[in-house]
């Protein structure tokens, strides 16, 4: 089975060499932040020696990065041993979807609370960010910049452990988000809140903030979860 998504201009920050100190590290961050931004999807085959010919590595390296991406949930082994993206069930998402709302509300609460004025401008441009992308409709893009736009948000909590907690709920989930590919109205629609996070972000505003972090999530997770429970025959 061809791999797919591997090409070396695939990777975020591909023209940046990468250091052979902490090379392990680096691969696993570089692919880890990929499943993030949804560059994988469900179920796509992922091999070493695929991902050492485009990084332009020893396999080694990469097959100790694929050994923790799998330990923290976001890869799995099928039963003839092929290493793929995990493929989530709706009931998996629920479960992702619920824990998310009470980490990303929370983290959006102490955001307002501890924001500088650094914080606030550097969500300012990965929100100028996230409208290019939308309005440029290319997939890919947005769900990059949707990524980074979230992160920068939660990251003004200076929540070290809550930061972690939500990357490794991100890196499950990222691929399922990939697979509904968001087309120009769910955009629009997702835009309305992301508009709404980035003027609370602003003006310090930790309830509105809140409600523009879990229903952006909650809506978003109503296509997300038809989506899996098509896939999977479910018709709950």
């Amino acid at each position: 089975m061809a791999v797919q998504g591997i090409s070396r201009d695939s990777f975020g920050g591909g023209t940046t060499p990468l250091q052979r100190d902490s090379l392990q590290q680096q691969i696993y961050e570089r692919l880890r932040n990929r499943l993030i931004a949804g560059s994988f999807f469900p179920g796509e085959a992922v091999s070493s020696r695929g991902l050492a010919q485009a990084l332009d590595v020893s396999a080694m390296p990469v097959r100790e990065a694929l050994t923790r991406l799998t330990a923290e949930g976001a890869l799995e082994l099928t039963n003839s041993r092929t290493l793929r993206v995990r493929v989530l069930t709706p009931d998996d998402f629920d479960e992702a979807t619920a824990i998310r709302l009470d980490l990303e509300g929370m983290a959006a609460i102490r955001a307002a609370g501890q924001a500088t004025g650094e914080d606030a401008a550097a969500v300012r441009r990965l929100h100028r960010d996230l409208i290019a992308a939308a309005e440029s409709v290319d997939a890919d893009r947005y769900l990059s910049a949707n990524a980074a736009f979230h992160s920068g948000i939660y990251t003004a909590a200076r929540w070290p452990l809550l930061l972690g907690m939500i990357q490794r709920l991100w890196l499950i989930v990222g691929p399922s988000i990939r697979s509904s590919v968001p087309d120009r109205q769910h955009m629009a629609t997702s835009m309305q809140f992301h508009n709404a996070a980035a003027e609370a972000m602003e003006a310090r505003d930790a309830t509105t903030l809140r409600s523009a972090v879990v229903d952006d999530i909650r809506t978003a997770a109503i296509n997300i979860r038809a989506s899996l429970a098509d896939e999977a025959g479910d018709t709950t």
